[in-house]
């Protein structure tokens, strides 16, 4: 029968696939970045590190949108999503700080997007959103490398309060800073499904609810039938 993803309690497992390989997920909360904006998840694992490296325009070192780390998780990786998942994506206003040491706050709307400070409840420079209850504690913030059981410094979008570094999650769940140059920030992407993905009734063996079915882009349903989206008439 299935019910709705929005009905998962938070802190949830959802499997979806990357490149057809199945992933693990948590649900963070629904209608977060307000209401409509649907159900936010996070990466439960870590993609190898990279470097956070900002586009130097107009000679700002740390500034985050349309840095590398945003561009990874904003247009690299969605691809890596069936692509009736990626139809399901909602984009939503994320609030970022300007970085190079002005306290300028902007809102940019994004598919795919790494979290603030402010968002996995720790201390930084400027407040970014508002904290998702899921980070409790430090162990809440602990990510491995993608399916090992390797903690892994993960990249946070705040930049530090000077030019040249941001903020990321230690391999400890504690927050710390780093020169953007540096490959410590592994992309670990969050984003918004839509409210009426339906998933399992029940998680499987491995702890992850599946999907059951979700909207068509332009109407209708579709179903997985041995694995392949099946549009429903």
């Amino acid at each position: 029968m299935g019910q709705l993803l929005s009905n998962l309690a938070n802190g949830s497992l959802v499997k979806l696939n990357e490149n057809s390989q199945g992933k693990k997920f948590i649900k963070l909360d629904n209608d977060h970045y307000g209401s409509g904006t649907g159900v936010t998840m996070l990466r439960k694992d870590a993609f190898s590190e990279i470097a956070w490296n900002a586009s130097d325009s107009n000679g700002y070192k740390n500034r985050y949108f349309g840095c590398t780390l945003d561009n990874f998780c904003d247009g690299i990786w969605p691809l890596k999503l069936d692509p009736e998942i990626r139809d399901c994506i909602v984009p939503v206003p994320i609030v970022v700080a300007e970085g190079n040491g002005v306290a300028t706050l902007h809102t940019i709307y994004r598919k795919g997007f790494a979290l603030s400070c402010t968002e996995a409840g720790v201390s930084g420079w400027q407040t970014e959103g508002k904290k998702f209850a899921y980070f409790a504690d430090n162990n809440k913030c602990i990510a491995n490398l993608d399916e090992t059981a390797t903690a892994i410094y993960w990249g946070l979008r705040s930049p530090f309060s000077d030019g040249v570094s941001a903020y990321v999650i230690d391999s400890d769940g504690t927050v710390d800073y780093d020169n953007v140059y540096l490959a410590n920030f592994a992309p670990r992407p969050a984003f918004n499904l839509k409210s009426s993905i339906v998933v399992s009734d029940a998680p499987g063996s491995d702890g992850c609810y599946t999907i059951e079915s979700v909207p068509g882009k332009t109407g209708g349903l579709y179903v997985k039938n041995n694995g392949v989206w099946v549009a429903v008439v």
